[in-house]
């Protein structure tokens, strides 16, 4: 899963929450439209994005933290401000996207090339696909995971300021001299007010009949209490602030490590425990749907959700008919690999179980267990990379980081994840995985895991299109269906390589991989629109798939609070696939696959229509010549 996490109003006050007790407001300076010439000379679509995109930093200011994009660039003092989640600021949020929208519609497209043309036609169609959830229902949060996706609940086990905020204090937020120690301090004392906001929309949507299901908010709970955890001194963001303190050699770290540790003290464990509080409130009245069907306009909402995250017009039962088709494909050729194997009694799903229980792919839940299985990481990455070249003429740069989810947030993480290196290159591309259940991980899903999350997947996908001719906004509002559905490609690519010919059983952990997408179909839309259980949802993905209990409990929970997200992964790649034998049918002996593969990625993680109008384009110029 790539972690783009992933990202205004021109005339209206900027908020965020800057005080410990009030709220900063800004006015910006400049429009737009005031800066699209200098010196008679047109500004190319990065500059005349500039200030826009400050704009929708002050909106969501941790999100320049994640690209490493400092004040300078990003705004003035957005580095010691955090997002407003009260109902003012959600409202404030959904005005300031449709001002963003209505200033990106003003500009001249006759003054862009066409990659630029390209990069703002992808711009505005996924704000216009974030706007349509918030038309749809007054709860939820716009702009909510990573910057970009809707979120019909403000607070779960995945969402929400109490996972953010570690998440990039911890690993994100870059600490190189005494200004940025301080702006760190800042946030962190900021935390409680911030907190108070994001109580006020959960009881604010609690109130319209929106709360999260029982099981989300157990689950919510009991991560927010491990986070209480040991003392202040041995928290996370203090001892990953004493190491950037360190590394940067801040004179007076001792004193700054001390603030740190009485700021989690005195204000981060009382909002943890606040917003505990609150979820126990609100959870006597938490009924066991798991489908947001049941939420006021919730099949309406689920139908701006695909559409939204997507990239899709189909219906609910046309997603789960296709679902259910693909399942049945995939089904069908692991049976035969299966076979070759010497797996031969039972379902697909029930001879899988059998593999997943084999000790020979199952990594020991030790130091050395977790060593080995960040090595073999290691291995499979360079196996790939040395193929690369004959699939790609780009190819990044940059290595991309392999790091364990720190065990303070593992069991709130959901299995692997990309996060995009920052603007600066100071921080790599990281290809994070939770090592939390490690009955969950045996090796022969691993390479698999891998291709996906690395190359050919969201690391060469990201570097490629984080191109320093695009603006910043071009990888701040991805096409979800796209980046997923790349990643899901990427894995059948590295077959295509050979990667899989001398090792039968991970490629069946491949194919594996693929019917997981496939079975997302089958449960998302059943439980959004089909009124599937919780528990009806997971025995389907045990069954069907043949993973271990605990990742299938994790998957369905995960699509609870973020409806239609999975969708995206099968949806994109069947896309994908398509326009490539498109364009081999249409090129013959011409179609090189290095300059499809360029032509696809080379302006970023494009909207599944849009992708389709540009290789279109491209083949016709083909064609042309």
């Amino acid at each position: 899963m790539k972690k783009i996490i992933n990202i205004l109003m021109i005339s209206l006050l900027v908020t965020a929450c800057g005080e410990p007790s009030a709220t900063n407001t800004e006015t910006p300076a400049t429009k737009l439209g005031e800066n699209t010439t200098t010196a008679g000379h047109s500004l190319n679509l990065k500059q005349q994005l500039t200030v826009i995109t400050q704009h929708y930093f002050a909106l969501r200011p941790e999100i320049a933290t994640y690209f490493g994009v400092s004040d300078i660039d990003a705004g003035k003092n957005i580095m010691s401000k955090l997002t407003d989640y009260s109902p003012s600021g959600e409202n404030h949020r959904r005005k300031g996207l449709n001002a963003i929208l209505n200033e990106l519609n003003a500009i001249d497209t006759a003054t862009l090339n066409t990659s630029e043309n390209i990069s703002l036609n992808a711009i505005k169609s996924e704000i216009k696909g974030a706007l349509l959830p918030a038309k749809a229902v007054a709860y939820g949060t716009v702009l909510g995971e990573y910057g970009v996706w809707f979120l019909p609940y403000t607070v779960s086990h995945l969402s929400g300021l109490h996972i953010e905020f570690p998440g990039y204090m911890e690993d994100k937020f870059a600490v190189n001299n005494s200004a940025e120690a301080k702006a760190y301090l800042t946030r962190l004392s900021m935390y409680p007010a911030a907190m108070g906001t994001l109580i006020d929309k959960l009881n604010l949507d609690a109130q319209m009949g929106v709360i999260p299901p029982d099981f989300v908010i157990d689950k919510t709970i009991a991560s927010l209490q491990q986070q209480l955890n040991g003392m202040a001194a041995e928290h996370p963001l203090v001892t990953s602030f004493n190491e950037k303190l360190l590394t940067a050699e801040v004179t007076d770290r001792e004193a700054l490590g001390q603030s740190a540790a009485e700021l989690v003290e005195s204000k981060y464990y009382p909002a943890t425990r606040q917003l505990i509080s609150a979820l126990n409130n609100i959870r006597p009245k938490a009924s066991h749907n798991a489908g947001i069907g049941h939420l006021p306009q919730g099949k309406k909402l689920y139908q701006t959700m695909i559409q939204h995250l997507a990239n899709s017009d189909k219906t609910a039962e046309q997603i789960h008919q296709l679902g259910l088709s693909e399942v049945a494909r995939i089904c069908t050729e692991m049976d035969g690999l299966l076979k070759k194997v010497g797996y031969n009694e039972g379902t697909v799903g029930e001879r899988m179980q059998v593999l997943l229980n084999d000790p020979q792919y199952l990594y020991p839940d030790t130091a050395e267990g977790k060593q080995q299985l960040l090595a073999d990481i290691h291995a499979d990455l360079a196996q790939v990379n040395a193929k690369l070249p004959l699939w790609f003429s780009h190819l990044p740069a940059q290595e991309v980081a392999v790091e364990a989810v720190p065990d303070s947030r593992a069991a709130s993480t959901s299995g692997a994840l990309y996060d995009a290196p920052s603007q600066d290159g100071s921080r790599k591309g990281t290809f994070w995985i939770s090592l939390y259940d490690m009955a969950a991980l045996p090796s022969y899903s691993l390479q698999t895991l891998t291709y996906h999350e690395t190359n050919p997947g969201h690391h060469l996908q990201t570097l490629i299109g984080l191109s320093d001719q695009l603006p910043l906004l071009s990888s701040i509002f991805y096409s979800n269906a796209a980046g997923e559905g790349w990643a899901l490609y990427a894995e059948r690519l590295a077959s295509e390589m050979g990667i899989y010919a001398d090792n039968p059983i991970n490629d069946i952990g491949r194919l594996q991989s693929e019917l997981h997408r496939a079975v997302r179909l089958v449960v998302d839309t059943g439980i959004h629109a089909k009124d599937w259980s919780r528990e009806q949802a997971i025995d389907y993905m045990v069954t069907t798939e043949g993973i271990h209990l605990s990742e299938a409990t994790a998957e369905i929970e995960r699509y609870v609070v973020w409806p239609a997200q999975a969708l995206g992964y099968k949806l994109g790649e069947l896309k994908i696939i398509e326009l490539r034998e498109k364009a081999k049918q249409a090129l013959g002996d011409k179609f090189d696959i290095k300059v499809f593969h360029d032509r696809l990625l080379e302006n970023g993680a494009l909207p599944l229509d849009l992708m389709e109008q540009k290789i279109n384009q491209w083949l016709a110029s083909v064609k042309a010549v």
